[in-house]
């Protein structure tokens, strides 16, 4: 494990290091106040001994990270090996620890002059070797702790990191699958309507074909979002059923409703026309009899955007939850919400024989980022 792939900055480590020596230092000096006994407080067994020993740590950090590494990268179900593997990853650096910090020490309480090193002083390291490696294994044990805390917040943040990569991909998919189930569907009804004007209306099919250019270059303008205006989507969706008029001259009626507020708001691309192309189909095109197609949109409490898509059609005796995956257009719309805004919308279908059909979405009202 490299430098640059430490928990903490290498730099930071160490002068966190020697900020938390020093505060055991204080605490030591102020637990000594409170008994009396302040005139026995050295800094060099006081203060420089906890300085050092969590110098020692820092400083070893790059190893202990690796060593973390190395007991974590080879998971065993058997919770005895991995404490076995920690135990003696623990034990091989305590010696270390023991070493530099002994090495940093005693020189240097010596060339200061506070203490000579003589042969008692190599004694005094070797006797007291046991008891401190036993101190240094519950250090390890604690920045073992911290260091795995620390990895699995990195891993965690990560993985949310991907995921939302992974829904932006779905996302941009499904919208692009969309894009893919329009055009051929509908482009194929328009091309036949504008043949048919072509012989005695070609005014209208000019307009016609006007408007299916602007509907197209709306669709190859959202290649690149997620998101797009409530305004746009409602002169995209007003150029659909322009062209479905002409389709269907003197029998398709359309009423908009739209709070000027709404208009502002950001919804899904393409998010209106699954659900105006179902009220199409289902609601009057295969009967003779003139229909009405209403959209209603408008901002409510809560902050929140409500969209209705309604048909008089003939309507369907079938469940809710059953008409609502039963077409690829609204099983699409309802996916693609809960991907976008997971449990924070509202998508209701209802419809009764002889009573026409009706969506009714609700998302959060989010307005366009300056």
């Amino acid at each position: 494990m490299s430098l640059r792939k430490l928990p903490v900055p290498y730099l930071y480590a160490i002068l966190a290091s020697i900020a938390l020596g020093s505060l055991v230092g204080l605490r030591n000096y102020l637990f000594m106040m409170y008994y009396n006994e302040a005139d026995k407080f050295t800094w060099d067994r006081g203060w420089f001994i906890h300085v050092v020993n969590y110098l020692t740590w820092a400083l070893l950090l790059p190893l202990v990270y690796y060593v973390v590494g190395r007991i974590q990268e080879r998971p065993s179900a058997n919770n005895g090996i991995l404490f076995l593997r920690i135990l003696f990853g623990g034990i091989v650096l305590a010696l270390l620890h023991e070493l530099v910090s002994n090495l940093l020490y005693f020189p240097t309480i010596h060339f200061l002059g506070v203490k000579k090193m003589t042969f008692d002083t190599v004694k005094h390291m070797v006797g007291v070797l046991p008891a401190a490696v036993i101190t240094r294994l519950i250090e390890f044990g604690i920045i073992y702790a911290v260091i795995t805390a620390i990895e699995l917040r990195r891993k965690y943040r990560n993985k949310q990191l991907e995921l939302a990569q992974l829904e932006g991909q779905l996302s941009s998919a499904q919208l692009n699958a969309l894009r893919l189930q329009l055009q051929p569907h509908f482009l194929f009804n328009t091309l036949n309507t504008i043949s048919s004007l072509m012989e005695f209306d070609k005014k209208k099919a000019q307009k016609v074909v006007s408007q299916l250019g602007n509907l197209l270059r709306f669709v190859l303008d959202q290649d690149k979002r997620n998101l797009a205006p409530l305004r746009e989507e409602i002169d995209f969706i007003k150029n659909y059923l322009n062209i479905e008029q002409a389709r269907f001259p003197d029998r398709l009626k359309t009423e908009y409703q739209i709070d000027e507020q709404a208009l502002e708001a950001m919804i899904p691309s393409l998010l209106l026309q699954p659900l105006v192309e179902n009220a199409v189909k289902h609601g009057f095109a295969n009967r003779v009899e003139p229909g009405e197609i209403r959209l209603t949109c408008k901002k409510i409490e809560g902050n929140q955007l409500m969209v209705i898509v309604r048909d008089d059609g003939e309507g369907s005796s079938r469940a809710p939850e059953e008409l609502a995956s039963s077409g690829i257009g609204l099983k699409n719309v309802q996916e693609r919400l809960k991907l976008i805004y997971h449990n924070n919308f509202t998508f209701n279908v209802r419809s009764e024989t002889g009573s026409g059909f009706e969506v009714t979405i609700i998302i959060p009202f989010q307005r366009q980022r300056p």
